[in-house]
């Protein structure tokens, strides 16, 4: 991404409205000002002013402008608030070009000048698109905590126990011929590294304790035969991957795939989305029914259930209400509702078109949040693969670690899976070097008696 010269960029959302914003950063953005305005050299705050258009025309505008480095970007930054007609828009935008040095603004660059000049942390840009993207108390909290920085406090706390304990672990391997020497007793370093795993498999995972994915967790798509399930995956794919017919039975295996929803909802990532054969009161032949037992079972280890019924009366035979998982109720066949639909339970979707598509994803999305994860670790995939690892990591320097001896048999084992810990909690917070190490060695062991 293009961080040099100045940038302009729309930033209110788009279509018709009252007031719009175009934002304008970077060190031509006084110019930009002056020479499209009747303000000379602007100071901090709210200006009323008019744009000018080469044509000779002007409209009345408001100018807000902030000197660098105090701006949301660290630079001279003018935001202009207009008449939010797009034609219009547009027409300042090109004007605004034709300035050597000015061009327009690509996806997130106003915010990536913020992270490159130390005004955001790379979590709190993170916040920044979780917010923009955000449907929902939950998402929003998530991105309230990585903007005021208590989810990277909370990540330094982590990586400071990690270092800490690693230190220890480290400065006995210089005592391991001597038994009277023990940085910190193997129960003890057990101890603290069974609640500071704990602590990562509770941003990660639910309070009931939900497994851990390593790869993408599932949302399985249910129903009766005939419930427009195999369309609605491929709809949702943008693919025709699997079969779709109006003979019942149609669907005999589970098929899984990727569902990238990153791109509909930033911070989403992906899952694993599946396609099960309809769920009936009796098989059509023996394969319908290893069929419908394998969709039962995948029911059952799924994160997240999408359950489809054109008919809207989601009549619970199979006991999914009980399942104690985040259930999606989706009204297939939208196009054949007569009248409008009672959507306060329910989503109506029609595959054909890919009517409410866009709000089914985001349902999704929440979903699996909820199944895999309270905290700000499953909204933003980087977060949670890094907590992933780092709990990896600690179960390896676990399994060195003898209960009820005297020291550590295997210091340099149990130092090797720490420091793969920290290392992942460093993407997070920063990387800690060996000197960082070897400091806490001097400041909470004496190695000198």
């Amino acid at each position: 991404m293009p961080t040099g010269g100045t940038i302009a960029a729309i930033g209110s959302p788009p279509g018709q409205s009252p007031r719009s914003i175009i934002r304008i950063s970077g060190t031509d953005a006084r110019t930009c000002v002056e020479s499209m305005t009747d303000l000379a050299d602007p100071a901090r705050g709210i200006h009323i002013t008019r744009f000018q258009f080469d044509s000779g025309h002007t409209i009345p505008c408001q100018l807000i402008w902030f000197d660098g480095p105090r701006s949301y970007t660290g630079e001279d930054t003018a935001e202009l608030l207009v008449v939010g007609n797009p034609e219009l828009l547009e027409r300042i935008l090109d004007q605004l070009f034709k300035i050597p040095g000015v061009s327009r603004a690509e996806p997130g660059e106003f915010s990536a000048r913020a992270y490159l000049n130390d005004r955001l942390t790379l979590a709190q840009a993170e916040g920044v698109a979780l917010r923009i993207a955000a449907v929902g108390d939950q998402a929003l909290d998530a991105a309230a905590k990585l903007l005021d920085g208590s989810q990277g406090d909370r990540c330094i706390a982590w990586a400071e126990e990690l270092a800490l304990l690693l230190a220890l672990v480290e400065s006995g391997v210089d005592f391991t011929d001597q038994d009277d020497v023990v940085p910190i007793a193997p129960d003890d370093l057990r101890a603290r590294l069974t609640a500071l795993s704990d602590q990562l498999v509770a941003e990660i995972g639910n309070a009931a304790g939900a497994v851990i994915h390593a790869t993408q967790p599932e949302a399985v798509i249910c129903g009766m035969p005939n419930a427009g399930k195999s369309s609605l995956f491929n709809t949702l794919l943008g693919s025709q991957r699997a079969v779709v017919s109006d003979l019942a039975g149609t669907t005999r295996d589970a098929i899984s795939e990727i569902l990238d929803l990153e791109h509909d909802i930033p911070g989403a990532g992906s899952i694993q989305l599946t396609d099960l054969a309809g769920l009936a009161d009796s098989a059509i032949d023996a394969i319908d029914a290893s069929a419908q037992e394998l969709a039962r079972d995948r029911v059952k280890s799924a994160d997240t259930i999408i359950w489809c019924d054109p008919s809207g009366r989601f009549n619970d035979r199979e006991g999914l209400a009980t399942m104690g998982k985040p259930i999606i109720r989706v009204r297939t066949k939208a196009d054949l509702i007569a009248g409008s639909a009672d959507e306060s339970h329910s989503i109506s979707v029609c595959a054909l078109d890919g009517h409410r598509v866009g709000v089914l994803k985001r349902a999704i999305a929440d979903a699996v949040c909820d199944r895999t994860g309270m905290g700000v670790g499953a909204f933003v995939p980087r977060h949670r693969r890094a907590i992933g690892q780092a709990i990896t990591g600690i179960g390896h320097a676990m399994n060195w670690i003898e209960p009820g001896s005297h020291a550590l048999d295997a210091p340099e084992l149990v130092a090797s899976g720490l420091r793969d810990a920290l290392d992942a909690l460093g993407e997070l917070t920063g990387q800690i070097t060996p000197d960082d190490v070897i400091g806490r060695v001097f400041a909470t062991f004496c190695v000198g008696k």
